[in-house]
């Protein structure tokens, strides 16, 4: 394998050739394969986990195989060849040798900047551990070392740890743990991957992993900065936020789907709001705007149950005037009811043939349907809200046009990861509730205590 080949392509220029940006959205990055591409290595599969990553260096230029058609990704890399890849892909550029061996000026460069000594590099003709190659991989990008817990069970490291965070190294699973195994030999097939990842963070820095995809950071959009081990789940399956700065509602959202529902026994199980569908857009083409079929049974059983409650619109508008449309329709068929609770866009993506959403708008076009519809609701008196999930929040939303509105996050795990802030969160789409005979939607709302204190009208 032709390893050293990387010397004369110059891995830095090639890299950000790959990172291709998604196509809506915000600044998305993706390791991309050219269209018709097909590996020529007899040992690489596209069920192999490290297809990609050497086709992509293949693609490039950047790496060859053998002679009798193979890449040898389980043979072991020898210590030049790692420093190459490493360095190059930090961005060292070429560096000349300092004696007659083809990576002594890699070397010679590690050593002086402190990256690692010579007895941890060892001969140069000779395979290096994963755990020196990850110290390296580090310090090259000029990380420090992270002081949170090893994510791995059998290393201590926090060189690892960061890049582990960064989302340059990922280990294995070994006996339901995440393991680095860090004295094992690095493989040509581990330091592919490697080196696509050091690149990538030399050239964007941290970035939030996603789907595959890795998305820059919005600095002006507020993070989460919720504590994930306040997320209990209790014995009644509702749960619960745990903060001293902070209390909890816990709700519901339905429609009609739910059918006939008994709000007595909803009130009396521990649910304090619902949100109620109100109106929705057809998926076709023609867009008709109609009322949920049950939205005057369930707000006023909600209301005399003594429920908080908001409302929401599936909305499938693709222009800014549509969505203004959706606002006074929605704003109409709710003025006669006490709404506490949010007034919510719910936008979604339809993806079938004749969907009208189908193909997305642009990011700038959603900013403009989400403001146009939350400026209506805001000046008629009501809180407004947008409803997201993970997809549509990293992907399709540029959410620093939009962060001005609360956010209802729809992320159906045991702690959510969504990077950004928000208000409420639906945890699962599978809930049990006394009253309500089919599954159900089941949602937090957490309201900063600091928020109450200052007298806001706009949380109950």
């Amino acid at each position: 394998m032709s390893i050293r080949k990387i010397v004369s392509g110059g891995i830095s220029a090639c890299m950000a050739l790959s990172l291709l940006a998604l196509p809506v959205g915000a600044a998305g990055y993706k390791l991309t394969l050219p269209e018709g591409y097909e590996s020529p290595f007899s040992d690489v599969k596209e069920t192999d986990w490290y297809y990609s990553y050497v086709s992509a260096l293949h693609s490039m230029g950047t790496v060859s195989g053998y002679d009798d058609g193979r890449f040898g990704p389980n043979d072991l890399l020898s210590s030049g060849d790692a420093l190459i890849m490493v360095l190059e892909a930090a961005g060292s550029g070429y560096i000349e040798p300092t004696d007659s061996h083809y990576a002594s000026g890699f070397a010679q460069y590690a050593v002086d900047h402190g990256y690692l000594t010579w007895e941890e590099i060892g001969e140069l003709n000779k395979p290096i551990n994963r755990q020196t190659v990850a110290k390296l991989a580090a310090m090259a990008l000029g990380l420090e070392p992270s002081e949170e817990e090893s994510p791995f069970a059998d290393v201590e490291d926090g060189y690892l740890t960061t890049l582990y965070e960064y989302g340059i190294v990922s280990g294995s699973e070994e006996d339901g743990q995440r393991v680095f195994l860090p004295e094992n030999n690095i493989t040509r097939g581990e330091i592919s991957a490697i080196v696509w990842q050091i690149n990538r963070v030399a050239t964007y820095g941290w970035q939030i992993p996603f789907m595959g995809a890795y998305y820059d950071v919005l600095e002006d959009v507020a993070k989460n900065e919720y504590d994930p081990d306040g997320f209990v789940m209790g014995e009644d399956g509702l749960l619960t936020y745990q903060d001293d700065d902070y209390r909890v509602e816990s709700g519901v959202d339905v429609s009609e789907f739910q059918g006939e529902i008994d709000w007595e026994a909803v009130a009396d199980s521990g649910i304090d709001f619902v949100m109620i569908r109100a109106g929705y857009r057809g998926y076709g083409m023609e867009g008709n705007i109609r009322t949920d079929a049950r939205f005057e049974q369930n707000i006023q059983g909600a209301l005399d149950a003594g429920l908080d409650v908001g409302v929401y619109f599936f909305s499938q508008a693709i222009t800014e005037e549509e969505a203004e449309e959706e606002a006074e329709y929605l704003l109409e068929l709710i003025a006669p009811y006490d709404i506490t609770y949010p007034v919510v866009l719910d936008w979604e993506r339809q993806n079938y043939a004749g969907s009208r959403t189908q193909v997305v708008p642009d990011a700038d076009t959603l900013a403009d349907i989400a403001n146009a519809f939350c400026t209506k609701i805001k000046r008629s008196g009501y809180e407004p809200m947008i409803y997201l999930y993970q997809y549509l929040g990293y992907v399709y939303h540029d959410l620093s046009q939009i962060d001005q509105w609360d956010f209802w996050m729809a992320e159906y795990t045991d702690v959510p990861t969504f990077y950004y802030h928000f208000d409420m969160l639906q945890y699962t789409n599978k809930g049990t509730i006394p009253g309500i005979d089919d599954e159900v939607d089941l949602n937090i709302r957490i309201i900063p205590l600091s928020q109450e204190s200052q007298g806001s009208q706009d949380i109950h």
